[in-house]
């Protein structure tokens, strides 16, 4: 099947490592020419030679702190100098602080709200008017299951989450009309670096072996694994493509059934 991305252009925050480099990389696979945006400009550098080498894709990486407005605004225009346009913006930097209810500082709400929340948000605002000049396009949120089913001590991910499930929905019904999809994608359980340090955490937490750990923290995984950020990435390339034209307004869960909704 032909997913219809080749030489579209596609913009992916928190590109650097973990789940963006990964959407990166299938979206290069698939011929897309990419806007790749993080903190560090060294590992966009490093993986925008990696793709332009394997896949031949243009790639423009782009440092920006996505908390600050000034600096979408900065790599959107940068995009569209390059480009000429975007049919696709893949939202997914922001990694929330974790930790007891009464221990987190209000300023670690604010924080995590303006990376996660209103990144994502703001970023949507300036690609939005570029997808309706071009007739269409895609975004596609990656959010998390904590949206759906909260954790413990991870209040202020489980509210930003459950947010961005509801403003996938609205902005679905916005952008219909211009034939703009949009759609979210909820990981559970994904093999990242962050995803290491919490089962070194728990380890310590519970005096367990790292494997002993990790058992625990997918007993509640059907499948008994995590899943890796080619999985999370397959089905975002999937939602940014002409395969899912009928797609909008829907988030779903890569979590090895961990979460499951009627």
């Amino acid at each position: 099947m032909h997913t219809g991305l080749r030489g579209r252009v596609a913009m992916v925050s928190g590109a650097s490592k973990g789940i963006g480099r990964a959407i990166a990389r299938a979206l290069a696979a698939e011929g897309a020419r990419l806007s790749l945006a993080a903190r560090s400009e060294a590992l966009l550098r490093e993986l925008a030679a990696e793709l332009e080498r394997e896949h031949g894709a243009a790639c423009l990486p782009c440092a920006a702190d996505l908390t600050r407005e000034e600096e979408i605004r900065r790599w959107v225009r940068a995009t569209v100098e390059r480009f000429g346009g975007v049919d696709v913006l893949v939202n997914n930097a922001g990694a929330v602080q974790g930790g007891p209810f009464l221990e987190l500082p209000h300023q670690a709400w604010l924080d995590s709200f303006q990376l996660k929340l209103f990144g994502y948000v703001r970023a949507a605002r300036e690609v939005f008017p570029l997808l309706r000049e071009r007739g269409g396009g895609r975004i596609v949120n990656v959010i998390g299951i904590a949206g759906r089913q909260p954790f413990p001590d991870y209040m202020i991910g489980n509210a930003a989450n459950a947010a961005l499930i509801n403003v996938t929905k609205a902005l679905a019904n916005e952008g219909a009309p211009h034939g703009i999809l949009v759609n979210a994608v909820n990981p559970g359980p994904i093999r990242t670096e962050r995803w290491d340090g919490l089962v070194v955490k728990w380890s310590q937490a519970k005096g367990v072996s790292p494997a002993e750990a990790e058992a625990q923290l997918l007993a509640d995984v059907p499948l008994k694994r995590a899943g890796t950020p080619e999985e999370v990435a397959h089905l975002v390339v999937f939602l940014a493509s002409d395969l899912a034209s009928y797609v909008t307004g829907t988030a779903t869960a890569v979590d090895g059934g961990m979460v499951r909704t009627a």
